[in-house]
């Protein structure tokens, strides 16, 4: 993987949502690879990671969920990337927490800022590794839920998904994205 994009939404309100799980997935990436995420050259943070498996990019968009799309895609034209180099991580409401998919390629599902992205490379040929956020404390209105804090009961469980997907990209890296596939789209946190 060339480039690894984790999304969410900008600014402090958005900050330690259920949206943002994507986001807060690169950064905790970023910490245990020891690199700084800094401003870019357009709507993003960036860091670039260099391991066995070569030199990868860590991406947050800047820009709001669902206008996602124009950060990567102005990246991977500038950069000569094709989509089949790229990792996208965001949250699904689709999944019960304690869940991760991994995917090849498919649909949005629905989600806004990968609809965005599909839109502007024209393409849902990209790998996506999906974070559940489904619970029992819901609100009827998906918007509400999606955009509400992450609650405080919840954190310890939250951290544990955050480390599983970030061992996940680890494999995807190292061993391929069939082999992530294999070992992490039956797992559940609940399992342990």
């Amino acid at each position: 993987m060339r480039l690894i994009a984790g999304l969410g939404n900008p600014g402090k309100r958005y900050h330690n949502t259920w949206h943002n799980l994507g986001a807060m997935t690169v950064e905790r990436l970023a910490a245990r690879r020891g690199v700084a995420l800094k401003a870019g050259k357009g709507d993003f943070f960036i860091a670039e990671t260099t391991s066995s498996a070569g030199k990868t990019s860590l991406m947050i968009p800047t820009s709001f969920m669902n206008r996602s799309g124009a950060p990567i895609s102005t990246w991977l034209r500038y950069y000569k990337v094709d989509v089949d180099e790229i990792l996208v991580i965001y949250d699904d409401h689709d999944l019960p927490l304690g869940k991760i998919r991994i995917r090849k390629s498919g649909s949005s599902g629905g989600h806004r800022g990968m609809d965005d992205i599909i839109r502007m490379t024209g393409t849902d040929q990209i790998a996506r590794l999906r974070i559940g956020i489904q619970t029992d404390l819901e609100s009827r209105e998906l918007s509400n839920q999606v955009l509400s804090k992450i609650p405080s009961a919840l954190t310890e469980k939250v951290n544990e998904i955050i480390n599983t997907a970030l061992d996940a990209v680890d494999v995807i890296q190292k061993e391929g994205l069939d082999s992530a596939i294999i070992k992490y789209n039956k797992f559940e946190i609940n399992d342990k």
